[in-house]
């Protein structure tokens, strides 16, 4: 999200937003011929999740102004409702400022905010709100896209999902969709409404095997990485002239990590069965490969160009009959697998081709859990996003999370991990 101005300081940031809650006219208008109205297109907004909003459920406002959102929360029956903003307007608001939250972490159930695009650092300010979720909590934002709001926009919100989820470390997005198009019993002018959810097994896997950057992956697959992959990857380098010694190493030990923690979140996430577009050099195969064989699982990879003359051929598809090589498309793939519920979509990285391996392959994924999709490296314009949430969600309400730059430097290089469930 790019900056609309810039600050000599933080004070200076925080003194420009005081402006607006602190403006008499404003006030006066939000606390008489506003007042009822907006409390009224608040309940109408959080009415939607029923019982999950209920007496017991602890909830927290972010920039609540003068404290409407709170006041909502209140009448439809939430006991311990608190408010923040900077300019506090008590009792329903405190003093508080969305960067550096005075809670305890694991503290709430349900956070909401409408001012994201006025925060000046947005993943300082979600990263605290993920801090105070408790596991499994909620955070609802709701947001204008496209124009700014008003002056006091410090961000444009243009893609709630690239410009929003790549913020957040530990929260999936359970829902995302345009509200209130024709602003009718508008409430605060937004347009645009995400709801995440604090995830236990994204903090298991932060716990266990720490993040991306930071992973420590065994000697056999670093030595087994190098073997299969390391020349193959410094020959790209070469094609793509990144010359520069320290890139070039951050960018390979990124990728090797990268093959080894996909491995991880399978394991996190109890996904045995395995199916993987794109098979290249084999190094992904043979990880998926060396984890199937511990936990029982079977792995299939398919790839038009025959790639089986590589180093990895003979690792596990003869001696552990564990993984499966397809010299084809996904098609012909989806054909011979089954039950699967981890995919590794790594072919063609443009639009058509991502959608037409999810068409392939949806009908392979299992009844028996929610499945995992990663997403290597596609082309995330022209809104292909939007096109795969909606391939694989058919309507229903999805998840997804960003594992962001896995190889730590690689141009453009990115990874989605998504699930989908069905909504009770």
């Amino acid at each position: 999200m790019p900056a609309t101005r810039s600050y000599d300081s933080y004070e200076e940031y925080i003194n420009f937003q005081k402006e607006k809650t602190a403006d008499p006219a404003r006030r006066k208008k939000w606390l008489n011929e506003e007042w009822q109205s907006k409390i009224d297109g608040f309940k109408a907004e959080f009415s939607k999740f029923g019982s999950i909003l209920n007496s017991k459920t602890k909830a927290l406002c972010l920039g609540a102004r003068t404290g409407q959102e709170v006041v909502a929360l209140k009448e439809l029956g939430l006991e311990d409702v608190v408010g923040i903003d900077i300019v506090p307007h008590e009792p329903n608001v405190v003093l508080g400022d969305v960067h550096n939250l005075e809670f305890e972490d694991n503290s709430f159930d349900f956070v909401y905010t409408n001012i994201l695009d006025h925060s000046i650092d947005p993943r300082k300010m979600l990263n605290e709100a993920e801090r105070v979720l408790k596991p499994t909590g909620l955070l609802f934002i709701q947001i204008q896209l496209g124009i700014s709001q008003d002056e006091y926009t410090e961000f444009e919100v243009k893609d709630p999902v690239y410009d929003v989820l790549p913020l957040l470390d530990e929260t999936y997005c359970i829902h995302s969709s345009f509200i209130n198009p024709d602003r009718t019993g508008n409430f605060a002018g937004m347009n645009y409404e995400l709801l995440l959810q604090k995830d236990k097994a994204l903090q298991i896997l932060k716990k266990k095997y720490g993040n991306v950057n930071t992973i420590n992956v065994p000697s056999e697959f670093q030595q087994l990485w190098k073997d299969i992959n390391e020349a193959t990857q410094l020959d790209k380098l070469d094609k793509n002239n990144i010359n520069d010694q320290e890139q070039r190493d951050r960018i390979l030990d990124g990728l090797s990590k990268r093959a080894y923690y996909l491995t991880r979140i399978a394991e996190v996430y109890d996904c045995k069965n395995i199916a993987e577009v794109g098979t290249a050099e084999g190094w992904q195969f043979y990880s998926f490969c060396k984890y199937a064989s511990e936990c029982g699982g079977k792995v299939f990879s398919c790839d038009p160009r025959d790639v089986r003359d590589k180093k990895y051929s003979n690792l596990f598809e003869e001696e552990n009959k564990v993984g499966t090589f397809i010299n084809a498309t996904s098609k012909e793939m989806s054909e011979v697998c089954s039950d699967i519920e981890f995919f590794y979509i790594d072919g063609m990285h443009e639009r058509g081709s991502v959608l037409t391996d999810i068409n392939n392959l949806q009908s392979t994924q299992t009844d028996k859990k929610i499945p995992i999709w990663v997403f290597d490296d596609f082309d995330t314009r022209f809104g292909c996003f939007q096109d795969i949430a909606q391939a694989l969600t058919a309507g229903k309400r999805f998840k997804v999370w960003h594992i962001g730059n896995t190889a730590s430097g690689y141009p453009s290089h990115q990874a989605i991990v998504t699930t989908h469930f069905k909504v009770s």
